[in-house]
């Protein structure tokens, strides 16, 4: 089991800890804010008040104990940085911190930070993915060129196999699993013939998947 600490106990630091607890994982909170400390020491085991900019509070914790630390400091960029960090000085083999701007991530990822995250950015390209493609059920971003799409099966693909559509060879496209009501197949099966109730999940160039999906769209309705 790891070890994580969550620097940051806002709606995104509160809602991971919670998610990480609830999976059976090791988690200390910090926040520098007494009641919200108070509220969250009700459901979870350890909780913290510390303010991340004093550096000997938060080398008090004891950062060299954790295997990840979570920076969820999103509007005070001092404490963001200096949490950050100290978190690398400390040796934590993984870094994940919140930034609200590109500039922002900038200077995390230079003092250590090994993945940025834009909370409130990633939540409003999902929105808008899923209202503009009819048929996405989930969206996830790999990088600036490339994504995962979990969808309904395109229209055109019902009643074929993959090995009968050739997604690899036509579209540079991966077929990571099906699901069908309560059955996940992971691998995909290359012989499985897809059904009209299949989810998808697609992983490849999302310029790519979206035209096909777009493309699937309006040629039927799902």
């Amino acid at each position: 089991m790891k070890q994580y600490i969550v620097i940051g106990a806002g709606r995104f630091g509160k809602s991971l800890a919670m998610t990480l607890y609830e999976s059976g994982q090791d988690v200390l909170v910090v926040d520098n804010n007494e009641e919200v400390a108070q509220n969250l020491s009700e459901v979870l085991d350890n909780v913290v008040v510390a303010d991340a900019s004093d550096e000997y509070a938060i080398k008090k914790i004891g950062l060299s104990n954790f295997d990840v630390a979570i920076i969820a400091i999103g509007t005070n960029l001092r404490a963001s940085i200096m949490a950050t960090l100290l978190a690398k000085e400390s040796g934590i083999p993984m870094i994940i911190s919140k930034a609200t701007d590109n500039l922002q991530a900038e200077v995390l990822r230079k003092i250590g930070a090994n993945r940025v995250v834009f909370p409130e950015h990633d939540m409003g390209v999902k929105v808008a993915k899923s209202l503009t493609i009819n048929n996405l059920v989930d969206y996830m971003e790999l990088d600036s060129k490339h994504s995962i799409f979990e969808m309904k099966v395109p229209h055109s693909w019902i009643g074929k196999s993959l090995i009968d559509l050739d997604v690899r060879g036509k579209y540079s496209l991966t077929v990571i699993g099906v699901k069908n009501k309560d059955i996940f197949d992971v691998p995909a099966n290359p012989i499985q013939v897809f059904g009209e109730d299949d989810i998808v999940v697609v992983a490849g160039k999302k310029d790519v998947i979206e035209k096909l999906v777009i493309k699937e769209s309006n040629m039927s309705s799902f």
